[in-house]
């Protein structure tokens, strides 16, 4: 689900300059996209969720005839999965803006601008606008309608995601922790930012459960965390909890646990 926070109608930037009727003439209703523009196009990619942000300005001027001026931003989102734009439910979108001063727009010279922002966008996704302009007579009637898209806006996933890819037991033959089990966990960062420090807890079922912490797990990269305990009974459960705190900022905390069974020792 589409995590967004739209700035809604509430909080839009909104300027509506009313430069009287003998500034400027009117269009004719025939050719409203003079009198609907599209500026100042943002897409702005963050690691943090909430900072990401897309926004456009609206300018609308009245074609004649015009008693009301009316905008509706609708935003569109394509993925991966759904490759077609569909349009994003969210506050202030999909929802028709007028003007706060309610004459606006029956003079020839009026002009309305409305920023609008939304922000919080989930990734990886590509956002789009789609802009309505609709100039509504005295009686209620539509003059002229203008539908305009913004450019596109791609934003990344850019967080980490730490995974437990790998855990191999074996018992320890020589050297120090003799008699004992080497367990290895191979612990995985398929995100495009490095995560550090990162803890890993390992759990046997039986004995205490240890911890250790690695120093940094690189964006794209693996490394590797060795445990050192009893050997574990066969059917027993073994647990590796990578970031158990989740002290690290990643989209993804569903995979950060690998449990399996006590393995026969490989023979390699």
């Amino acid at each position: 689900m589409l995590s967004l926070r739209s700035l809604g109608a509430g909080a839009v930037a909104a300027c509506a300059i009313a430069l009287g009727s003998g500034t400027a003439a009117a269009d004719t209703p025939t050719s409203p996209p003079a009198n609907a523009q599209l500026k100042s196009f943002v897409c702005q990619k963050a690691v943090d969720p909430p900072a990401r942000a897309i926004s456009v300005q609206a300018v609308m001027r009245p074609v004649t005839g015009t008693s009301k001026m009316q905008m509706k931003f609708d935003l569109m989102r394509q993925t991966q999965a759904h490759p077609r734009f569909s349009v994003v439910r969210g506050k202030g979108l999909g929802s028709w803006l007028t003007p706060s001063d309610p004459t606006l727009g029956q003079r020839a010279g009026d002009v309305w601008i409305v920023t609008h922002p939304v922000v919080d966008l989930a990734a990886p996704a590509t956002y789009k606008f789609r802009v309505t302009f609709r100039w509504v007579g005295a009686q209620g009637q539509t003059l002229a309608t203008a539908v305009q898209p913004t450019s596109t806006c791609y934003q990344p996933e850019l967080r980490a995601d730490l995974y437990v890819k790998s855990l191999t037991a074996n018992p320890i033959t020589s050297g120090p922790g003799t008699g004992q089990w080497a367990y290895v966990a191979e612990i995985a960062n398929r995100g495009l930012t490095g995560a550090a420090p990162v803890e890993v807890d390992f759990a046997d079922g039986g004995s205490a459960p240890l911890s250790a912490t690695l120093a940094s797990v690189g964006p794209k990269s693996t490394a590797r965390q060795r445990f050192v305990a009893p050997a574990c009974v066969p059917g027993a459960t073994l647990t590796v909890t990578v970031d158990p705190k989740q002290a690290n900022d990643e989209y993804n905390f569903a995979n950060n646990v690998l449990t399996m069974a006590c393995p026969a020792p490989s023979t390699g």
